[in-house]
């Protein structure tokens, strides 16, 4: 009986033609949200025509594909409702799909959706997080095991924290514009809380916590307005912190070469001449009508625009912003009349340190505040504005708008790749991830760029989808799973 029950294992094994046995991509950009499966072989060259194993409808949404075992699990809205799927990771086959209504699905920004948060599993339960709902577990037939509902936060753009294990605990960063902001604990078995931290001030956040190992110690990172701050897993309290950025972070840190590194793009280049629509002499030469040195705000035509990213299109949704709404958070006295003083405190506040653009790398071993101590390189040149950094191999990477590369040596901080073009333009929201010597790149358009790993830009291949592409894909065995506009795509050879 032994040596049949033997046999069939094996049989089943070799008939798994997608190469996922023994390999999971359990939450959000993988292990540790990482972004790196090193044992990862999926093809290199790929399309809508060649090396797709399946292609299957999915709802919308811009969650990432999470895989354990044979089961792929998904987030979406449909139907106005907030639907948790689970599909077959070979045939690609939909199992199972459960919904739940909240009373207000929470408003987002063009680009992203109230289902956002990626979702995370153990191998037993599958915990989704929806802003607009709270947390809910389901097991691997979709049965319902517990929910959690918690008061909708209200994020300028949306929330897009996911959830995470860690330390056996089901982590939940809840940021939002409300006292009640906080960082939540809870057992994945019972939904019950573990410990809650108060964040009043973290405001917006769309960053995921991971856990930083390093000297026989563990700490939850946490990224978020203003702030990257290093929490105790088994309690919550905070240990230490890093500031200096704005009031959105996005971005989730990645660990490496014993530091850790994070950061993202705020309002410009510190190093760089601001933009001209935040040139005063630009816009008094532009738009002051009777000279009076002075700016009405109706002396300036509602057509007027500041294209915020130069890289991506000025249609891309939310790219343009109007000279008149920047006035008008100048106007201090609200009397419509800017001054040049009142442009001078404006500018300096949204320029300043605290809202440009800054990525670091940290040294273990902080207390307190350790913004000056600890700090062991940083950069404000060629940073991305929404997907996660990149470490792998030695080097921390990072993608711009644009499809513009830079990467560094991680211990030193060392340059060597200076925002080169990979050759496929436009936004990008999905992380770089990587695997055996390689690294994917997803734009916004669809276009996969696979880079070998090193000093040097060596494009390897550009794969279109012919789809969108506003998630993060998942590697697990030999394969690539991407979740598109409305289809989820299994890649393999």
């Amino acid at each position: 009986m032994n040596t049949f029950l033997t046999w069939v294992g094996l049989m089943f094994a070799s008939l798994a033609p997608l190469g996922l046995a023994n390999e999971n991509w359990s939450q959000f950009r993988g292990p540790n949200c990482s972004g790196v499966a090193e044992s990862a072989t999926p093809p290199l060259a790929f399309g809508p025509d060649k090396n797709v194993s399946w292609r299957t409808a999915a709802p919308d949404g811009v969650s990432s594909p999470i895989v354990w075992g044979n089961r792929i699990f998904l987030t979406g809205v449909a139907d106005g409702q907030l639907v948790t799927l689970a599909y077959d990771v070979v045939t690609g086959r939909e199992l199972w799909r459960q919904a739940v209504s909240a009373e207000q699905l929470e408003s987002c920004h063009a680009f992203s959706s109230p289902a956002a948060s990626t979702p995370c599993t153990d191998g037993q339960r599958v915990y989704v997080y929806f802003n607009s709902f709270g947390v809910l577990a389901y097991d691997f037939t979709g049965r319902e095991v517990w929910r959690r509902p918690l008061p909708m936060l209200p994020v300028q753009y949306g929330s897009a924290s996911s959830p995470v294990l860690i330390g056996g605990r089901l982590i939940v960063q809840r940021d939002g514009r409300a006292a009640n902001s906080h960082l939540l604990a809870l057992d994945p078995t019972t939904g019950r809380t573990v410990w809650d931290i108060a964040r009043p001030l973290a405001r917006d956040s769309h960053s995921t916590p991971m856990l930083w190992r390093h000297d026989g110690i563990e700490e939850l990172m946490v990224l978020g307005r203003g702030a990257l701050t290093a929490h105790d897993p088994a309690t919550g309290q905070p240990k230490w912190w890093v500031s200096g950025w704005g009031n959105s972070a996005i971005a989730t840190a990645v660990a490496g070469d014993g530091l850790l590194f994070t950061g993202s793009k705020g309002m410009g280049d510190p190093s760089e001449p601001a933009p001209r629509e935040l040139n005063w002499d630009f816009l008094t030469s532009a738009y002051d009508a009777n000279k009076d040195g002075n700016l009405a705000i109706e002396e300036v035509p509602e057509t007027a625009f500041w294209q915020i990213r130069a890289e991506v299109p000025k249609e891309t949704a939310g790219n343009m912003m109007k000279i008149r709404a920047l006035l008008k958070y100048a106007d201090a006295d609200k009397n419509a009349i800017v001054t040049k003083e009142e442009w001078s405190a404006f500018t300096a506040s949204t320029l300043g340190r605290g809202n440009s653009d800054r990525f670091v790398a940290i040294r273990p071993g902080a207390r307190d505040d350790a913004t000056d101590t600890h700090v062991a390189w940083e950069t404000t040149k060629g940073l991305n504005e929404m997907p996660s950094p990149l470490y792998y191999r030695g080097y921390v990477y990072v993608i711009a708008d644009g499809g513009r590369l830079s990467a560094f040596r991680a211990k030193s901080g060392e340059r060597v790749i200076d925002r080169e073009p990979v050759g496929a333009s436009g936004q990008y929201v999905g992380s770089p991830i990587a695997a055996n010597g390689f690294i994917l790149l997803t734009s916004e358009r669809g276009m996969v760029t696979i880079l070998r790993t090193g000093e040097k830009l060596d494009v390897v291949a550009r794969n279109s989808l012919a789809e969108g592409v506003r998630s993060t894909p998942a590697l697990v065995g030999k394969t690539l799973v991407v979740r598109t506009k409305d289809q989820l795509w299994a890649v393999a050879e």
